[in-house]
């Protein structure tokens, strides 16, 4: 027999097969667009998400590197840097010195800074806005900021300019006239100003000078496991005074939100591969007889399977360029538009849009039609005339059923768990795609609600504002001014807005040599700190302990209990109140407590040497809060009672002020206007949450918009999920429902029925989520949970999830079977299924 090409004939057939069945196909079209259009906008919104990590990485740090190498660095460390595998760019920064005063001003924070070509141009570029001017080559120019000028009260002053500042560096202090090259503005540290080589050389510091080199890495990989980060470590050979540090970007922990992603596609395509089986099954099951009558008059069972893969070829090319489109009018569209709306951000968002996006979309879209449709295209090519004529589309009647006590409980929840568990294989599937979907939901909610400028701005005690005298940075006491006095204190207490405040109280006291707990104090101290060794200046500390001094921070009682609950409550209020016990500030010299426990410390005042004082040591503590004053002997922290009790008039180095409403803006207006109305004002500085909240907003730019459309779309992809399986099983129970309404069940205990399946289901998949999916959030929480923010879960978005799945299960089956009820009559129904 000769063989005949009849595709085109098939292909006909095909397409007339297709448009007979437009309920069906239209539904397995929106099945696939479905999937194309969940796969491309999770490709392409969870790239822009990582792209936006980045981006505020760079902001917040100031520069686009990967690894941060602290502490001083010797030329071989640089040169394996340079030379190492794993490492694209080595930027060098040098410290060169610090402003002290000007003729504007005399309480300066800003520094001089060296950066290399390679720092400048490609490490810090990335977190510029602009740059006018070059950078500096003489010893007498700087590259300038605003802020850095505003803070040596030069504010007005401008590319061109000169002025005149004194500033310190390891020779000693010097004033000099600086010409301003060039001036940037833009992310990360800007009370800086950057000179020349030259300038750096002549500071008398070095790279190798703890706190004065400094190092920033690009690395060549996306990521830098733990296992080559701690090889870096090993290369470099890291000291003592030395810090490796790796940004959160740059770790493996990265690597969990790809596989997030990568989850997301793969729950994706699970769900539309369940929709396009379930669919495509019940298609060819209630064709069969149709099948078996064209092989009746000659067509072959391949002809048959190229058929139906035709057909599927058609819905496939429709549904995933349709999908794709919605894709792209989406993502580039609808969700910046729903953002936009939301508040969450200013500017219009920017998609990260790839090529490859499309491609991986479509070819996994593809993948899962062929996978979908393989099952149910091989049972019509398999359905011979004599099967067919015999063939029942309905397979109640041949279900194994086990006999039940129809006595003992609810009859209705008894019939919806039986349903519930009659294809354990089926409900798992469901179960596990709708509490996936919401445990990812969870896990994005948590992490975008974390890492909210918000959470990240959360300052010492939840304080709104906290003032400084920066008089009290000066070295010679005599230079210190009572700036926060009583009537400045007073007149913050008096206004209405204000919840609360807590000055810090300070003195400079001397403690002389001991052999026990101060010996071991300063022996840390120096390997730490100082490039000398301590026996250099043991001796000379022994004669004369007042060139050594150190300071008394005075606390009160909400803040001792504050502190004492972030040490573990190791301090007892009554014998620190008193002034009996005190809490030692460890200044990140890793002491071990056991030995420090109990010691007790003699101290006197520096202008009252004949007051002698003696308390043990009881806690200890690295919160840098407290170290804005800090000496060379130990700092100790005692209650403000005992400090006012040895001392007549303690200044007062800090404030924090608390607000009855956070952020509020009028209230801290008027706190500003009490620092302007001072004759001292230039002397105030102040860390502000509301300007740290608009600071960390600009860095974040639009990340926190793209992490809302994500999260849009999760919902997005767990309602349709749900509402493709409920409709594709109540189809396909269509028989069953007919036959229990045609022996008496009344509409409104089917309903109930449909209800309180539904509500198994949302039940067993809200059950999921806050086991497995709450368990792998904390998880990932804590693996990028690098600046140290407590895990917490947001209530009302968690809660707002669970009502609407609950209300989702409950209402879809209802809506879908009376869709089924109003097209057809229960006997034609039953008719349509009869054996």
């Amino acid at each position: 027999m000769l063989r005949n090409n009849n595709s085109a004939v098939v292909a006909k057939m095909a397409v007339r097969s297709l448009s007979g069945n437009k309920r069906k196909n239209i539904v397995l079209i929106l099945a696939v667009m479905l999937a194309a259009f969940m796969l491309f906008t999770i490709l392409t919104v969870g790239g822009t998400w990582l792209h936006m990590q980045k981006v505020q990485e760079i902001h917040l740090q100031g520069g686009k590197y990967d690894v941060f190498f602290y502490g001083g660095f010797t030329k071989e460390q640089a040169e394996i840097c340079k030379n190492h595998p794993e490492i694209r760019a080595v930027g060098i920064k040098g410290m060169a010195g610090w402003g002290i005063k000007t003729e504007q001003d005399s309480t300066l924070h800003s520094t001089f800074v060296w950066a290399d070509k390679t720092q400048w141009e490609k490490i810090m570029r990335p977190a510029r806005e602009w740059v006018r001017g070059d950078y500096p080559q003489n010893s007498n120019e700087v590259m300038a900021t605003k802020a850095a000028l505003e803070d040596c009260g030069l504010g007005n002053l401008s590319i061109g300019d000169s002025f005149t500042i004194t500033y310190g560096d390891a020779l000693g202090e010097h004033t000099k006239k600086f010409r301003i090259c060039g001036m940037w503005e833009g992310y990360g540290d800007k009370k800086v100003f950057y000179v020349s080589k030259t300038f750096f050389d002549q500071s008398g510091f070095t790279l190798e000078d703890y706190g004065r080199g400094f190092m920033h890495l690009q690395i060549k990989n996306a990521f830098l496991t733990d296992k080559k980060f701690k090889d870096l470590e090993r290369d470099l050979k890291v000291g003592k005074k030395q810090r490796l540090m790796l940004t959160s970007t740059a770790s493996d922990d990265m690597l969990y939100l790809l596989l997030g992603l990568s989850g997301l596609m793969a729950v994706t395509c699970l769900s539309a591969y369940l929709l396009i089986y379930n669919i495509m099954y019940l298609s060819v099951s209630g064709n069969i007889r149709y099948y078996g009558l064209l092989q009746t008059i000659g067509m072959t069972p391949g002809q048959v399977r190229q058929m139906v893969k035709k057909e599927m070829q058609i819905v496939g090319g429709i549904g995933i360029g349709a999908g794709l489109l919605l894709g792209i009018f989406t993502s580039f569209g609808l969700i910046p538009a729903i953002v936009k709306v939301l508040g969450v951000r200013e500017k219009d968002i920017e998609i990260a849009f790839r090529p490859l996006f499309i491609c991986l979309s479509a070819l996994f879209a593809a993948a899962t039609v062929k996978i979908g449709s393989s099952k149910p295209v091989k049972m019509a090519a398999m359905s011979s005339p004599i099967e067919a004529l015999g063939y029942q589309a309905a397979v109640l009647c041949n279900r194994k059923r086990k006999v039940r006590n129809s006595l003992r409980g609810s009859l209705i929840w008894r019939m919806a768990l039986e349903r519930l568990f009659r294809d354990k294989k089926k409900t798992a599937m469901v179960v596990c795609s709708l509490g996936i979907s919401l445990s990812v939901f969870l896990c994005m909610v948590t992490l975008i609600e974390s890492q909210g400028a918000r959470t990240i701005v959360s300052n010492y005690m939840e304080a709104d504002m906290a003032i400084q005298n920066d008089t009290m940075q000066m070295k010679e006491k005599s230079g210190w001014k009572p700036l926060i006095d009583h009537s400045f204190l007073k007149k913050i207490e008096e206004d209405g807005a204000v919840k609360e405040m807590h000055p810090i109280l300070n003195e400079e006291i001397i403690i002389p040599w001991e052999e026990d707990f101060v010996e071991y104090w300063m022996t840390n101290f120096y390997d730490m700190w100082m490039e000398e060794s301590y026996e250099d200046v043991k001796e000379d500390y022994q004669k004369h302990p007042e060139k050594y001094y150190s300071f008394l921070v005075g606390i009160d009682r909400e803040e001792f209990r504050y502190l004492n609950s972030a040490i573990g409550n190791k301090v007892k209020e009554a014998d620190f109140l008193e002034g009996n016990v005190c809490i030692l500030y460890e200044n990140t010299l890793g002491l071990d407590f056991e030995k420090v426990k109990g010691k007790r410390v003699s101290f006197y005042l520096s202008d009252n040497p004949e007051r002698n004082c003696q308390m043990a040591i009881e806690g200890m503590s690295n919160d840098s809060y407290y170290a804005n004053l800090l000496g060379t002997t130990p700092t100790l922290i005692v209650s403000d009672k005992f400090l006012k009790g040895i001392s007549d008039n303690p200044y007062v180095s800090k404030v924090s002020i608390r607000y009855r409403r956070e952020y509020d803006t009028e209230a801290e207006d008027r706190i500003k206007g009490l620092i302007e109305a001072s004759k001292e004002k230039k002397d105030f500085s102040y860390n502000s949450k509301i300007e740290e909240l608009q600071m960390v907003k600009k860095a974040q730019g639009n990340m926190m918009g793209i992490g809302m459309g994500i999260v849009l779309l999760l919902a997005f992809i767990g309602i349709m999920n749900y509402v493709n399986t409920s409709v594709s099983n109540l189809q396909s129970s269509q028989m069953e429902l007919s036959v229990m309404e045609s022996i008496g069940m009344s509409q409104a205990q089917l309903r109930k029925l449909l209800i309180r399946e539904g509500l198994l289901y949302a039940l067993m998949a809200l059950i999921f989520a806050m086991t497995a999916g709450l368990s792998v959030t904390y998880y990932l929480y804590q693996s990028m949970n690098y600046r140290g923010i407590p895990f917490w879960m947001p209530v009302i978005p968690v809660m707002a999830a669970v009502f609407v799945v609950m209300l989702l299960c409950i209402l879809v089956p209802l809506i879908a079977y009376r869709q089924i009820e109003q097209k057809e009559s229960l006997v034609e129904r039953i008719r349509r299924f009869e054996c």
